[in-house]
């Protein structure tokens, strides 16, 4: 039986998750994610930093953000990289 997947959690600048939402596709596998995140993912910022965005999501959805960022988004590349590296750094203490 395959195990079930292990949501991530990626958090994006309001104006990198801002160009993820501009990139994704109405009907893509991850615009639901983004679209969760859109509703129930901004953190206010302390004094000084911004705010952010928290997509939660599966390895394969985020695996599908990291090609888009890459083409449409660079700037979420490198938050969306962590976010598969730690995931994939917890599955295997498993």
């Amino acid at each position: 039986m395959p195990e079930p997947a292990t949501e991530l959690q990626i958090v994006l600048s309001e104006s990198d998750f801002a160009c993820i939402v501009g990139a994704t596709a109405k009907g893509s596998p991850v615009r639901n994610a983004i679209e969760r995140a859109s509703q129930h993912g901004r953190l206010t910022g302390t004094e000084g930093a911004g705010n952010q965005v928290v997509i939660t999501c599966s390895a394969a959805q985020a695996e599908e953000l990291f090609r888009l960022a890459q083409v449409s988004c660079r700037a979420a590349m490198d938050a969306i990289k962590m976010a598969l590296v730690e995931a994939h750094k917890a599955k295997d203490k498993t």
